[in-house]
Formats: C-alpha cells, sequence, structure tokens
C-alpha cells in the first residue's frame, strides 16, 4: 500500500509540473510567437526544397576547382534563412540562389533591360518576404523580384517618387508590418542623416454619394494609378553617450554601407572609417563601435542566423567572401 501510494504521488507530482511547465511557457506570446516562426520557417523550407529539386539549375551543380569561384562580379548579397539559401546580384544584374552550403546554384536568371527603366549601380536589396526580394538602383528604381513554384522572374520595376537630387540612398530594409521600404540617407549638403520611407500609394478620389453613374466613372477615370512615393522622412542624430570617435567619423564624413535589420535595430558599416553603426528606430539615435579591420573594403552586411557579416570580396562570391563582423 505504501509503495503504491509512492507511485502515484510521483507520477501525480511529475504530470503537475509538466502541466504547470506547458503553462508558463507557452503562457508567453513571445515564445508562441518564436515557436510559430520556427514551424513557418521549417513549413517554407521543405515547400521550397521540393520546388528546387524539380527545377533543375541552369549551371553545374558543382565546380571542380575548389580554388574557382562560383559566381564572379557579384554586387550586393543577402541570406535567406526562411529558405537556407544566399541570394546574390552580380554587376550585369544576373540573380542566383545558391545554397546554404554556398557550393550550389539551385537557381538564376537574367534581369532584361528596359527602354524606359533602365537599371543603374544597386545600392540595396532586401526581403519583402520568403517568396520576393526587392532591389534598389542608385537612379532610385525598385526591382521586385518573385519565385513561384522554384523558379525566380522579376514581377515589377517602379521608379521612385519624391526624392531629389541631394538623396544618397544606402541599404534597403522592408518594414513588413506597415508594409513600406526604408533606406539609410545620407544628405551630405545638409549634413544630415535620415531614414527615408516609401511605398505604393493611391491618391483617393472622393465621389459624392449623390453623383450620377456617368459623373462617377468620370471621376474614376482621372484616378492615378498606385506609385512607388516617399511617405516620411525621419532625422537621425547622434546618441547621448557615443564614443568620441565614432561620433567624429559619424559627423565627419559618414559613408553607409548596406543595412541590416536586427533584433528591431538597423545596422550599417562604414568600413572607410572601420566603425559598425547601429539605430534605434524609436529614438531616431544612432551609435557607433570600432570594427575590426578585417572588414576594410566592404561592399555590404547582411544578417545570416541572426549575427551579422560583411560582404568582403565582391568580385566573387565563396565562403571566403564574406566575414563575421561582430
Amino acid at each position: 500500500m505504501k509503495r503504491s501510494y509512492i507511485v502515484y504521488t510521483t507520477i501525480f507530482a511529475v504530470v503537475s509540473g509538466l502541466i504547470l511547465c506547458i503553462l508558463l511557457v507557452f503562457s508567453k506570446p513571445e515564445t508562441l510567437a518564436q515557436i510559430q516562426e520556427t514551424f513557418m520557417k521549417i513549413e517554407t523550407q521543405s515547400k521550397h526544397q521540393a520546388a528546387v529539386k524539380q527545377v533543375p539549375p541552369k549551371m553545374p551543380s558543382s565546380i571542380p576547382n575548389p580554388e574557382e569561384p562560383l559566381i564572379q562580379d557579384v554586387q550586393q548579397m543577402l541570406y535567406d534563412d526562411s529558405i537556407g539559401s544566399y541570394l546574390v546580384v552580380t554587376e550585369d544584374y544576373h540573380f542566383f540562389e545558391v545554397s546554404g552550403t554556398g557550393e550550389r546554384i539551385n537557381a538564376s536568371f537574367q534581369l532584361k533591360g528596359d527602354d524606359k527603366l533602365l537599371l543603374a549601380g544597386l545600392d540595396g536589396m532586401t526581403l519583402v518576404d520568403g517568396e520576393t526580394v526587392a532591389l534598389l538602383t542608385s537612379n532610385q528604381i525598385l526591382v521586385t523580384i518573385k519565385r513561384k513554384d522554384g523558379v525566380w522572374s522579376e514581377e515589377t520595376r517602379e521608379k521612385l517618387e519624391g526624392a531629389t537630387i541631394r538623396d544618397n540612398f544606402r541599404g534597403l530594409g522592408y518594414d513588413a508590418e506597415k508594409k513600406e521600404f526604408y533606406t539609410i540617407n545620407h544628405i551630405r549638403s545638409l549634413e544630415r542623416v535620415e531614414l527615408t520611407y516609401f511605398k505604393m500609394k493611391q491618391d483617393e478620389v472622393k465621389i459624392d454619394p449623390d453623383a450620377t453613374e456617368k459623373q462617377k466613372r468620370k471621376l474614376k477615370k482621372k484616378q492615378k494609378q498606385p506609385r512607388l512615393t516617399i511617405v516620411k522622412r525621419s532625422r537621425v542624430d547622434a546618441a547621448d553617450g557615443m564614443r568620441t570617435d565614432a561620433k567624429k567619423a559619424f559627423t565627419d564624413n559618414f559613408s553607409p554601407i548596406g543595412l541590416a535589420e536586427r533584433q528591431g535595430r538597423i545596422y550599417t558599416l562604414d568600413s572607410n572609417a572601420l566603425y559598425l553603426y547601429s539605430i534605434d528606430v524609436k529614438e531616431k539615435t544612432i551609435t557607433g563601435e570600432s570594427a575590426s579591420p578585417k572588414v576594410y573594403g566592404a561592399e555590404g552586411i547582411f544578417v545570416q542566423d541572426n549575427e551579422l557579416f560583411a560582404l568582403v570580396e565582391t568580385d566573387k562570391f565563396s565562403s571566403r567572401s564574406f566575414t563575421p563582423i561582430d
């Protein structure tokens, strides 16, 4: 009888402990959000890998010489942890998806020329979602690239309205909640640094409910098509307590390279002055810390598995083309 009592008491204690543990852990919204995000990533990767197998690569899946670069003349790249792949754009606007090991090209396509909207140098590249990538050129053209059934192709090409000759955009990010893009804007002539936000916007045409059908049709015809336009400019200033050397470099000759978002902060690199800058979006302040000399001459930054990397060797893509910053 005593032995049975001990067994039942132990089982009850273990079950009660498990129930309490589950209630305490899974009752937190942030925990549930992380679990949901993890399962979504697993599902996305599974679907993507299945699609990749159906679409044979247009280039060799392996390189005989390990010293030979997989891709040459890299312009910008980023890592998509939702599909576990690198996305690379070359100087001639050839787009590649490379496996997470960096050894195999999963898919590629060449962006075609456009008589109306020619593409200049690439200033920014970001993920809109696991199936969509956006590129921002130095002549303020936003190119949207989308994947369907494992195949990447260009979807739209829009000219940004509201930009001025003084604007100097560096990097590109996307706010999924507000459905708007943002970029670091260093306006040298005004000695001003700001976050510039833009998105697709359509002017609303007010129609009188009492108007006739003919009048309503006439007003609708006057309505302009949706257009990509700047919606907000937010100045960024040096934070209190920022190191003197970093503040001086920011004030005197700030040259941001790339944009990466991690844990609610925006990071940019100045590889000429060797500083990594972090922008607090809510406070609209920026702080800077010394970066390692190994990132000198870097052309961009990106996040991989929550770690910041600098793109150093842009003439080729290999495991040595980028290095961790922190």
